[in-house]
C-alpha cells in the first residue's frame, strides 16, 4: 500500500511496530525516539495501558528453527573421537618407526595458492608450481 490506513491522501511514512499497518506521519507516535520503530495511535494507547477497542493484530513472524542440541553434541563427540583415534594411530605408527601423513590422501587441498620459493611447506597445502612461470 502506498497510502495511510486513515488518510488516503497521505503517503506512507512507516509501518506500526505492533500491527504492521502503513500510516502517515500524522498517525504515528514515536514513543522511544525517532530511531526506533513507531506505534500507530491505537497501538500506542494499548501499549500504555489505556483500554480501548483497538486490539493490536499480532504480526505473523516465522519461528526460528530450534537447534537440535543433542544432535550437535553427538556430532561434536563423534568428531572428537575420530580425531582422538587418528592421533592414537599416528602415535602407534611413530613408535613403530613408520611415517604416516597427517593429511589423508583423499582430502582436498584447502587452497590453490602456488608454493612460495625457498620456504619449507607441506606439499598437500599448496598447489604445484607451474613450470612455465619463472620469476
Amino acid at each position: 500500500m502506498t497510502h495511510c490506513m486513515r488518510h488516503y491522501e497521505e503517503p506512507v511514512v512507516a509501518h506500526c511496530r505492533t500491527c504492521a499497518r502503513p500510516y502517515c506521519s500524522r498517525c504515528l507516535v514515536y514513543s522511544f525516539g525517532p530511531d526506533k520503530p513507531p506505534f500507530c495511535v491505537g497501538c500506542a494507547l494499548n501499549a500504555s495501558g489505556v483500554r480501548n477497542k483497538n486490539k493490536p493484530i499480532p504480526v505473523a513472524v516465522p519461528a526460528a528453527p530450534v537447534p537440535d542440541r543433542r544432535a550437535e553434541r553427538a556430532q561434536r563427540k563423534a568428531e572428537k573421537a575420530e580425531a582422538k583415534a587418528n592421533a592414537r594411530s599416528m602415535k602407534r605408527a611413530a613408535k613403530r618407526g613408520e611415517t604416516v601423513s597427517a593429511v589423508p590422501a583423499e582430502a582436498p587441498r584447502p587452497t590453490n595458492v602456488p608454493v612460495p620459493k625457498g620456504l619449507p611447506t607441506p606439499a598437500a597445502r599448496f598447489a604445484p608450481q607451474p613450470e612455465h612461470a619463472a620469476s
